[in-house]
């Protein structure tokens, strides 16, 4: 937003992936809800500036290609599934998910160059998620205190745009001044910050306790006890992990986690998908039910009460991180994970 502008007096800082709208990295971004895709159907969808065809097979797989036949470049949304390949409309060449041309209905001999390029596919949180090469560096991350649940509840909350970069509204909750500032969060704060060897992926938390001073302070210690804890995981800087009420006790009773995505997939530059995915263990019972979804909606209100007024702010910035200070530091360092993503070969118009 506002890139041209001010150029002699306030230059802008560009890094070599983060905020770089040149630049997709390679990473998982999310499709579409898997429901929205039932067996032998085919759905056309921009991803990043990529047209691409995705389509379910008998099999029930789901898989992905670039959308234009390399014949004579028919989209392929247009045509059907032919049990596990999609078969365009126009001469009804069939492609199989390796994208190879598996079948020409007027020869048998079948060019080397008909194909088109393929993508890896995977289905988790019962959605789509694609990335942007056939052979995926690492798999899309989970919670660290879900990841071994068997099953999760799953609810979308409704999907919106932004006109600003995800890298920059990203950094919403690992930014301590803004927390203090605009949410009054008046706190110490110790922040734990975890880089695994893994490439894809970065933790940070926030620990304090909270103030007593304040009306808002006072109901929260008497609920949550005296300290608070939350963190967010970063997936190939483009999917936010939040756990919120971590570590947190009434009492000697520990409070459950509340879970919550930030799926973000760049449609243009300048122009931004956010859909939210809130994510919580499945519990037996009718008792466990009623825990689970209260817990779902518990979520859906923290999200509400910061979507609004945050998102206005980002969209009205230029991000200079210039002069950045010593409280920053989740922030720069979420600067550098970013940086050190590797580029795809996908390119937003």
């Amino acid at each position: 937003m506002h890139s041209t502008k001010n150029q002699t007096t306030q230059p802008i800082q560009e890094f070599p992936v983060f905020n770089n709208w040149n630049e997709i990295a390679n990473g998982w971004y999310f499709v579409i809800p898997s429901k929205d895709l039932p067996r032998n159907a085919v759905k056309s969808i921009q991803i990043c500036g990529q047209e691409l065809v995705f389509f379910r097979g008998e099999d029930e797989k789901v898989r992905a290609l670039d959308a234009y036949c390399p014949h004579m470049g028919t989209h392929l949304g247009k045509g059907k599934v032919v049990g596990n390949n999609i078969q365009c409309f126009f001469h009804h060449w069939q492609f199989s998910e390796n994208g190879k041309c598996v079948h020409i209905p007027c020869q048998t001999e079948i060019p080397p160059k008909a194909q088109v390029k393929n993508y890896s596919v995977l289905e988790l949180y019962e959605s789509i998620w694609i990335y942007p090469s056939s052979q995926p560096d690492y798999g899309l991350v989970d919670f660290q205190d879900l990841s071994h649940a068997t099953e999760k509840i799953i609810h979308f909350g409704k999907s919106y745009e932004r006109t600003c970069h995800h890298h920059v509204t990203m950094i919403n909750g690992i930014d301590p001044q803004h927390l203090k500032t605009v949410h009054e969060l008046d706190i110490e704060m110790n922040i734990d910050i975890s880089e695994p060897q893994l490439g894809n992926m970065i933790d940070i938390s926030l620990k304090g306790k909270i103030g007593d001073g304040k009306w808002r302070e006072k109901i929260a210690r008497f609920m949550f006890g005296s300290h608070y804890s939350y963190s967010m995981r970063y997936d190939h800087g483009n999917n936010g992990f939040l756990t919120l009420m971590k570590d947190v006790y009434f009492k000697n009773y520990k409070w459950p986690s509340l879970h919550m995505i930030f799926a973000y997939r760049p449609l243009e530059r300048g122009r931004l998908l956010v859909q939210p995915i809130y994510v919580t263990k499945k519990r037996s019972g009718l008792h466990g039910r009623i825990v689970s979804y209260l817990l779902i909606w518990l979520t859906k209100r923290a999200f509400y009460s910061l979507q609004g007024e945050d998102g206005a702010v980002y969209e009205n910035m230029r991000f200079y991180p210039a002069n950045l200070l010593s409280i920053d530091r989740p922030v720069a360092q979420y600067i550098q994970y970013v940086n050190k993503l590797k580029s795809s070969s996908w390119k937003l118009p």
